[in-house]
């Protein structure tokens, strides 16, 4: 199987479909063209150990579109240590109108980001080379907050939502990618939701999902704030 190739293209929508996401053609172009940069730039830089087209478009792509069902089209976006990518280049291409910002502390990654974003002549998003923290810094002045945040880089689910839990709209949300996620750590989340840290009338949602062909299961983290 090779990337772009009709075979692949139909593992994409297929599995779209599993995840309650319709792809068209287009999209799936796109995101061929996203990972035949992703492997030329990998050769030299690290973005990905996942080399294999049928995994890309599986551990990757369709992962990535998980959220899509809870993020709104025309929303603003951003995605937290996004890497190559993901999940918010694929989200931002499946879902009408969102305005998304990608940002990662690593210099070279968001330098593969801009040159991917320039190639693909796509409008209404930006990379930024900056920490989540720093981003809050540069938003406090400005008032910049996000109807939908998403990462899937972050290790631990409770400390990553109080650090970007003050760049989140009234009405909200922060979605995490995890895999199989300990009882202890969604504890903590729940300590985190209660304990009045981050205001009043929150959600907490644990999805389960997975990826058609592989036998892992996932989790979607889902913390909505009150309007």
């Amino acid at each position: 199987m090779d990337i772009g190739s009709p075979e692949w293209e139909h593992l994409l929508i297929d599995g779209a479909v599993a995840l309650g996401v319709e792809l068209r053609p287009d999209h799936t172009r796109l995101f061929a063209r996203h990972a035949t940069e992703l492997l030329k730039w990998n050769a030299v830089t690290n973005l990905t150990a996942i080399i294999q087209p049928e995994s890309i478009a599986r551990n990757h792509f369709l992962d990535a579109l998980a959220p899509a069902p809870f993020i709104a089209p025309g929303s603003d976006l951003l995605d937290v240590g996004s890497g190559g990518g993901f999940p918010g280049l694929p989200l931002h291409i499946a879902i009408e109108g969102l305005r998304t910002t990608l940002i990662d502390a690593v210099r070279k990654k968001v330098s593969f980001l801009r040159y991917l974003l320039r190639e693909m002549a796509l409008s209404g998003i930006e990379a930024r080379h900056l920490r989540v923290e720093e981003l809050g810094e540069v938003s406090a002045g400005r008032g910049r907050s996000y109807d939908v945040i998403t990462s899937r880089a972050f290790s631990a689910v409770a400390p990553f939502v109080r650090t970007v839990w003050p760049l989140v709209r009234p009405g909200g949300r922060v979605i995490a990618l995890k895999g199989q996620i300990c009882a202890a750590e969604m504890d903590a989340l729940e300590e985190v939701c209660a304990s009045g840290a981050l205001g009043g009338g929150i959600t907490l949602e644990r999805v389960g999902y997975s990826i058609p062909g592989l036998k892992s299961e996932r989790t979607l983290v889902i913390v909505k704030r009150g309007s």
